[in-house]
């Protein structure tokens, strides 16, 4: 049975949020019902200002890279063969992926894909979510009360190499342990 957003939320603020950061960090996501698959927005707060944002509209963003980027480097669309199968179908899946991973790393994510990537923090090793490709895991990750001060320290040192709309949270959760 899924959890209920309020017991995940509960879970990211209370449970996995470091000390210095409770109270200060709130995770908010509404669905509009009557809408298309529920859809809905997702957003982090600070001090009671929205920080990260993620929508449903925003999935046009990632489509008009993956169109693009298919495009450049000649896919082929997608195909149904006499089987009932896709050709070009993996050509496509990757172009895809990687068109997904550029949006998220200009700050443009779909509200769709946020439940997935919650479930991949909540469900991995916290040193595995601190790594993460995704730059929404590491987001969730550099909040968490598990990463400890060394880790923080050579993380500090990787600051310049994250995304620019995730240095804010690297920066808020460096000054929150006097590290910066």
């Amino acid at each position: 049975m899924p959890q209920s957003w309020s017991s995940i939320r509960k879970r990211l603020e209370q449970d996995l949020l470091c000390e210095k950061l409770k109270g200060r960090v709130q995770y908010f996501r509404t669905n509009y019902h009557g809408a298309p698959d529920e859809y809905g927005r997702f957003a982090i707060r600070i001090d009671g200002r929205e920080v990260f944002q993620a929508n449903p509209y925003n999935e046009n963003r990632y489509d008009a890279i993956a169109f693009s980027m298919k495009r450049e480097l000649n896919i082929p669309h997608r195909e149904l063969n006499e089987k009932g199968e896709f050709l070009f179908d993996k050509e496509n899946r990757e172009v895809e992926d990687m068109a997904r991973l550029q949006s998220i790393n200009e700050g443009v994510v779909d509200s769709c894909e946020v439940p997935h990537m919650i479930k991949k923090y909540l469900g991995q090793d916290i040193k595995a979510s601190i790594s993460d490709e995704n730059p929404v895991i590491r987001l969730l990750a550099i909040l968490d009360r598990r990463v400890g001060r060394r880790t923080l320290q050579s993380i500090k040192t990787t600051l310049d190499e994250q995304p620019e709309w995730l240095r804010e949270f690297y920066k808020l959760r460096l000054e929150a342990e006097g590290m910066i």
